[in-house]
């Protein structure tokens, strides 16, 4: 349940008497007063899952009719999403708000104790579709807490992990970032699970508050040439949903989120790219990591060396920033 606002009449008698509970009382008010069932199911600050252990009373006429547009629209929604047909979906969506009723049910319903079976993977659905379809990143922060809660929880989490890295926005690092100053050591373990694919993290010595202090260096130095892979825990157990394209950092060109250079290369870029290509990963992430020192220090200075042939960088490269040649 939300805790933006006070709580509805039926969600503080599921609170009070517990969700199986529920179901009786909202069947004793519909025999003594059809009236006043109607008003508490329409209350504006009632929460999806209130409104999802009713289904079975109110989502069939005749009362389905007397329940505000947003309730329909909700249960519309939940229909579609349980049929596991996307295309219905988009069916039902045309007529509707639905960005604004996802949003609803994964605002209010985002603590519920519900969070098993079907509960979870409509709150799962909802999340893939309002990232993924309408490309609405709004909710990213309750996103968040759900997959922490759930975590804590022993739950299911990696689709929700999904919907959220489907942002295809690396600024979504930091947002996790920030829980390596939580006070609870499961928020920093979960924190580091999630962005083990960045290198600073595999280290587990380094103090939390030093960590994500160094993930932020990370980020700001690499954005230009960071890019969405797709990975997700579906696929791996250590899935690198963003990584770094090193030939972009080498060459000082930024990339799209899908990994592609954003401006086209010139004949010469294609060249020098295709002869990095060829390396071991160590000399590429020695060569970029120079090429991107160099290029910020003094740019003239990167115009002579980025012309050099291959070994020549590679020696200038291990003279300044130590190592050894392959």
């Amino acid at each position: 349940m939300s805790d933006l606002f006070k709580l509805s009449t039926l969600d503080m008698i599921r609170s009070e008497k517990g969700s199986d509970e529920l179901p009786e009382y909202f069947r004793k008010m519909l025999v003594r007063n059809p009236s006043k069932a109607i008003e508490l199911i329409n209350e504006d600050n009632l929460s999806f899952p209130s409104l999802y252990i009713l289904l079975p009373q109110i989502g069939k006429p005749p009362f389905s009719r007397y329940l505000s547009s947003r309730n329909r629209d909700a249960i519309t929604v939940t229909k579609a999403i349980r049929s596991k047909n996307f295309s219905r979906f988009r069916q039902v969506a045309v007529n509707i708000e639905a960005p604004e009723i996802l949003k609803w049910i994964l605002q209010t319903g985002k603590n519920d104790s519900l969070s098993r079976g079907e509960y979870i993977d409509i709150l799962d659905s909802c999340a893939i579709i309002l990232v993924r379809e309408y490309r609405d990143y709004s909710m990213l922060p309750v996103i968040k807490e759900i997959i922490y809660n759930r975590y804590k929880q022993g739950l299911f989490i990696h689709d929700m992990v999904w919907a959220f890295f489907e942002c295809r926005d690396p600024n979504c690092i930091l947002m996790l970032a920030e829980s390596l100053n939580s006070n609870d050591e499961r928020d920093i373990e979960l924190t580091k699970k999630l962005l083990k694919f960045i290198p600073v993290v595999k280290y587990n010595d380094i103090p939390n508050d030093l960590l994500y202090r160094n993930i932020c260096y990370w980020l700001k130095d690499n954005y230009p040439f960071i890019y969405y892979t797709g990975e997700s825990f579906q696929q791996m157990p250590d899935p690198s949903p963003f990584e770094v394209s090193l030939g972009a950092k080498y060459l000082h060109k930024k990339v799209t989120n899908d990994g592609k250079f954003e401006n086209p290369l010139s004949e010469a870029e294609k060249q020098q790219l295709n002869i990095f290509n060829t390396l071991d990963v160590n000399s590429q992430i020695l060569l970029s990591s120079y090429s991107f020192i160099l290029h910020n220090k003094n740019i003239y200075w990167w115009s002579n060396w980025i012309n050099y042939p291959i070994n020549e960088q590679l020696r200038i490269s291990v003279d300044m920033l130590g190592g050894t040649l392959c």
